[in-house]
């Protein structure tokens, strides 16, 4: 590894540059602006970041409120009684034969939204390096508002079958998912950026995936609450809208022809149709595999492509995600809300851990990202250990404690491929790593799933201990990393430390039978 991953995350404070702002939207005022200069010129910067921020909020909304609404309608078809299905937890027989019903439908879900998600990945990364990254955005939220409406008819129509919660999935499915929103969103950020301030910025798009997790969680106890299920699917469907006419408004493309008023002026009607056609040819896919394979310098072919093994595995892990809320309920007859309660405060101290000790760590001790990426491994361990023993409530909040860095792999991982490849081939590179991403559900799903059915009578907790064993395997690849940090890629000549993480949740504390 290269002097760049030796960097801190957090590097000491230096002086604003005149150097171009690619957003065109640079400082006015020079270094001796006040700080609300400063904040002001940080909010015109902001170009993606609300688009997760209102991603995340609205399918964490709908994501565990869902598995409750598959909880009551496989329930009632099953044709036990109103009062079995409203107090589940109190009938632990009846309790797994309905929980078994609903992790095989979570499956059925995932493995609908997954494999075409790896096709449009594949196509879509590197066909935006060419002709921009919009088209990669507006796809997965306009497929997640229609999968909203759907949603809304289940919640009105409470007599239709569980099985038509399916069909929420297909428009996922057909424009590409979160792995390929990430991909586009990822690749807009570094495009808009110099090297040296991606750090910054990425660290933003972060902070808004993270802050919309917690936010939509509390929003979905509320609502429901006050208003039930149509409530929080018309609220859902509601902010798609108003992250969709935000893309389209306010968000500039950054290639191909309309990405600048020349390129805009030279397009018709010919190259649009141009543009249309190339997003299924296959030299896409060709491309960004060969990219991604070929051979590097100094092990960099082998440090990308374990780099992007490290990715799969930890997203494997998600695989077991939408399981929790059944766990809680299964282990201690939690209601929604005490699940609710659980999750905020998971996410509040992965928040306020990673505020402090992260810059402890990196800021003050210099400590290496590889070494940051290792301890956040044990973290992630330990937790899933304490998860899978727990025989009370309280070990459930200890094992947030515990792993409440173990958000540090899967952020720097992707910032640290981002930095070993020029940035013409990051396109393709983050294609091919979504495309991976949404192949792994295929695979992850029914293996949790089988595991926890096959558990669930004995020991509901093994499914912690299968996320454990993958993150042995993750901390032994940047053990590797490390022994072979000296290695130089040439993509990697710039001084740009990884990204700061924020409690980044890329869809983890999205279970799988979301939007």
């Amino acid at each position: 590894m290269n002097q760049d991953d030796q960097d801190p995350i957090l590097p000491p404070h230096e002086p604003a540059t005149p150097a171009a702002d690619p957003t065109g939207e640079g400082g006015r005022g020079g270094g001796t602006r006040g700080c609300c200069g400063r904040v002001c010129e940080g909010v015109r910067a902001v170009t993606i970041e609300p688009v997760l921020f209102l991603y995340v909020l609205a399918a964490v909304m709908m994501g565990t409120i869902s598995t409750n609404l598959l909880l009551d309608k496989i329930c009632r078809e099953m044709a036990y009684p109103e009062e079995v299905c409203l107090n589940l937890t109190s009938y632990t027989t009846t309790e797994a034969e309905v929980q078994q019903r609903v992790t095989v439908t979570l499956m059925y879900y995932n493995l609908i939204t997954s494999l075409p998600s790896v096709l449009f990945a594949l196509f879509l990364g590197s066909w935006s390096d060419r002709h921009g990254r919009k088209v990669p955005i507006v796809l997965p939220l306009f497929g997640n508002l229609m999968s909203s409406l759907v949603y809304v008819v289940n919640a009105y129509l409470t007599t239709l079958p569980s099985s038509y919660l399916l069909f929420a999935g297909l428009p996922i499915a057909l424009t590409g998912g979160m792995s390929t929103l990430l991909m586009a969103c990822f690749s807009y950020v570094s495009d808009i950026t110099r090297v040296r301030s991606r750090t910054t910025r990425i660290a933003l798009l972060d902070l808004g995936f993270s802050l919309g997790s917690p936010i939509g969680i509390l929003l979905s106890s509320i609502v429901y609450y006050y208003i039930g299920y149509l409530g929080i699917y018309t609220s859902g469907t509601c902010i798609f809208i108003i992250a969709l006419l935000y893309v389209i408004t306010c968000v500039k493309d950054t290639k191909g022809p309309s990405a600048n008023p020349a390129g805009l002026q030279q397009t018709s009607g010919v190259a649009m149709g141009r543009m249309c056609a190339d997003l299924f040819d296959t030299d896409n896919v060709r491309r960004s595999f060969a990219t991604a394979f070929k051979r590097r310098p100094h092990k960099g072919r082998a440090k990308v492509l374990l780099l992007i093994a490290a990715m799969c595995l930890m997203v494997m892990e998600f695989g077991g995600i939408g399981m929790d809320y059944l766990y809680t309920k299964r282990m201690f007859g939690w209601t929604y809300n005490q699940y609710v309660e659980l999750s905020v405060t998971r996410l509040l101290i992965q928040l306020v851990v990673t505020s402090i000790v992260l810059p402890v760590l990196s800021y003050r001790l210099q400590v290496s990202d590889t070494v940051l990426v290792l301890v956040g491994c044990v973290s992630k361990i330990m937790g899933m250990f304490v998860m899978g023993i727990a025989t009370d409530p309280w070990f459930l909040y200890l094992s947030a404690i515990i792993s409440s860095i173990g958000v540090l792999p899967l952020v720097i991982t992707r910032s640290l491929i981002s930095k070993t490849v020029p940035g013409e081939e990051l396109g393709r590179i983050f294609s091919v790593l979504a495309s991976f991403e949404a192949v792994i559900p295929l695979g992850s799903g029914p293996l949790y799933t089988a595991v926890y059915n096959g558990t669930i009578r004995t020991f509901p907790g093994a499914v912690y201990f299968l996320s454990a064993a993958l993150y042995v395997v993750v901390e032994c690849i940047f053990v590797w990393v490390f022994v072979n940090r000296n290695a130089s890629p040439t993509s990697s000549s710039s001084s740009e430390p990884p990204v700061p993480p924020t409690s980044h949740i890329h869809a983890d504390e999205v279970p799988n039978i979301d939007t």
